[in-house]
């Protein structure tokens, strides 16, 4: 467990984790913009909740669809095709065993690729609360706050699981190619081909769509929950896929 420690406080405390983070930020506060200058132009209050609803649609923009895989992959992606490059793995391997070194670096990238994005839209979350807060119109606010945060925190579970399972799907495929660039590339390229082959071929089969992963649609028997499940079923599939992968790279060492 100390080996699994250790590589989770490796991916969370990093450079590359904190770029995603502030990458996470930026999106949302660009995706924002016309809604904050529309809102402001209007004058008066501003709407109840709508720092909440700021996030809830920026979560659902084209701009957070065309960054998720990239910023979920930036943390820990390539962590295993570096210690491979590197030599560092036949050192590390002789203070612990092969199970927990391989549950580590998949866990790690697991959990910081979902983290990086939800730790991202909670400091944007906090920032519109003390920027927009005030000017809100505060009528029903008790109900209306109590609904916002209700749908909001569904979408911070759709959201970690799939920024997770981007991010174990890059260090998975940069493990079968060798390659770091593939660490960072996989996810963004398998994701927009699923969105190419959803909009232009297959738009029935929605379940394999991306957007739908995040943002879904009523399509979904029971909606957000199967979606859920549907995300922990192919995220087991894969981890089983990059177990195999590593362990057959480490024999090989």
């Amino acid at each position: 467990m100390k080996t699994v420690r250790s590589a989770i406080r490796q991916a969370i405390f990093s450079k590359d984790f904190l770029i995603g983070w502030i990458g996470v930020i930026f999106v949302v506060l660009v995706s924002s913009v016309p809604d904050v200058f529309e809102a402001l132009r209007a004058g008066g209050s501003l709407p109840n909740a709508f720092h909440h609803s700021l996030i809830e649609k920026a979560i659902a923009s084209d701009a957070m669809t065309l960054a998720l895989p990239i910023l979920a992959a930036l943390p820990f992606t390539a962590s295993f095709v570096n210690d491979q490059k590197s030599g560092f793995i036949k050192y590390y391997l002789h203070r612990t065993d092969r199970k927990h070194y391989m549950a580590g670096k998949g866990l790690a990238c697991w959990i910081s690729g979902g983290s990086v994005l939800v730790l991202g839209l909670l400091a944007s979350y906090v920032f519109f609360a003390v920027a927009f807060l005030p000017m809100e119109d505060p009528a029903a606010k008790e109900v209306g706050d109590s609904l916002f945060s209700a749908g909001l925190m569904r979408s911070l579970v759709l959201v970690f699981l799939s920024g997770a399972f981007w991010s174990l799907c890059g260090i998975t495929l940069a493990a079968m190619s060798g390659s770091r660039y593939m660490a960072y590339a996989s996810p963004f390229i398998v994701y927009y081909v699923l969105i190419i082959l959803h909009e232009r071929y297959f738009d029935q089969c929605y379940f394999l769509y991306p957007k739908e992963w995040i943002h879904p649609s009523s399509r979904w028997m029971l909606g957000e929950w199967g979606v859920i499940l549907l995300l922990l079923g192919l995220t087991a599939a894969l981890a089983a896929v990059f177990f195999c992968t590593v362990k057959r790279r480490i024999s090989q060492l």
